[in-house]
């Protein structure tokens, strides 16, 4: 009986999300990492529930035809459950290798299902275990980064949009997200007098950019810039990558990149950048201090206390992409 309530509990919660998002309200998510990982996912979120609800609904009727002891019920009703647990394990491969980040609500669903195969008995809680590895282990030996041809994306992959400069100057990329108001306040530090190239690489699907001049790229690949910040360690935002041809420059914070920017990429240099430090990750070169978490910069594993100003777009109010 108590595997029944459970099952009908869990259906109640996947069809109040499914409400929820629905009306557009946000879902019930302890952090930003279901925002994040709905807007990764090829189908809605609110199909995810459905099935979810949909899913847990014939668990309950399976486990409360079966409470007399009719034992074919529940025989069906521990096939599926080893069916849903195979699927958790690509669910959260996919949230611990792809998105880089956790759904708190995905979570929740997940120890639901590993609840009601405890309450089966310790053999199909292993047979789960097995299956659940399997998969598992299988996810974590493919590889999902590469590109059409077998060829390697580079930042450019990445980027949303260009703001063309002179020719023979520094390269320059901003990773930026709709949720970070100090990567606003950057962006509109980018004036027309800017004499740099730049491109804009965000780390969440964004809706516009209101750049004077730029040129937008409709397609662009955000894992490839989260991969980036994620292998330079990197979790504040807005970062500027700045490439010249004999060094590449990494510097965090709104007020050190504009700085860099009034200093580089204005028709008049005030003076001259110095102070870099030996690079850390091969081939970067971090500025004094820009390993530390900046009061100017937004953390990427959740919004910023601020609201994002107007300018900056992104899916939805929640849709910060963090990494972790």
């Amino acid at each position: 009986m108590i595997r029944a309530i459970i099952s009908f509990l869990a259906s109640v919660l996947t069809a109040v999300q499914g409400v929820l998002l629905y009306t557009g309200e946000k879902g019930l998510c302890l952090n930003d990492g279901c925002a994040i990982v709905d807007s990764m996912t090829k189908v809605s979120p609110l199909v995810f529930n459905i099935a979810g609800f949909v899913f847990f609904q014939v668990l309950f009727w399976l486990f409360w035809c079966g409470r007399k002891g009719a034992g074919y019920w529940h025989k069906l009703a521990r096939l599926l459950l080893l069916a849903g647990l195979s699927a958790e394990a690509v669910l959260v491969f996919f949230q611990q290798a792809i998105a880089t980040v956790f759904c708190s609500y995905c979570l929740v669903i997940f120890a639901i299902i590993v609840l009601l195969n405890i309450c089966c008995g310790l053999l199909q809680l292993f047979r789960g275990l097995v299956i659940f590895a399997a998969v598992f282990v299988t996810c974590l030996s493919l590889q999902f980064s590469s590109s059409a041809g077998g060829k390697e994306k580079t930042l450019d992959s990445g980027s949303m949009a260009m703001l063309a400069g002179k020719q023979g100057g520094a390269g320059l990329y901003l990773f930026f997200s709709s949720t970070c108001s100090h990567c606003e306040k950057v962006i509109e530090a980018i004036g027309s007098d800017n004499i740099c190239s730049v491109r804009f690489n965000p780390i969440d699907e964004i809706e516009q950019l209101q750049v004077t001049g730029a040129t937008i790229f409709p397609d662009y690949d955000i894992q490839v810039n989260r991969s980036l910040l994620q292998t330079l360690s990197i979790k504040e935002i807005p970062v500027l990558l700045a490439m010249t041809k004999d060094d590449t420059r990494v510097l965090k914070g709104e007020k050190r990149i504009r700085d860099y920017l009034d200093e580089n990429c204005r028709p008049v240099r005030v003076k001259e950048f110095s102070g870099v430090s030996s690079a850390r990750p091969s081939g970067y070169s971090f500025l004094p201090g820009s390993e530390k978490p900046e009061d100017d910069a937004c953390a990427v594993d959740t919004d910023c206390d601020t609201p994002p100003l107007p300018g900056v777009g992104g899916t939805s109010g929640d849709s910060a992409k963090p990494l972790q």
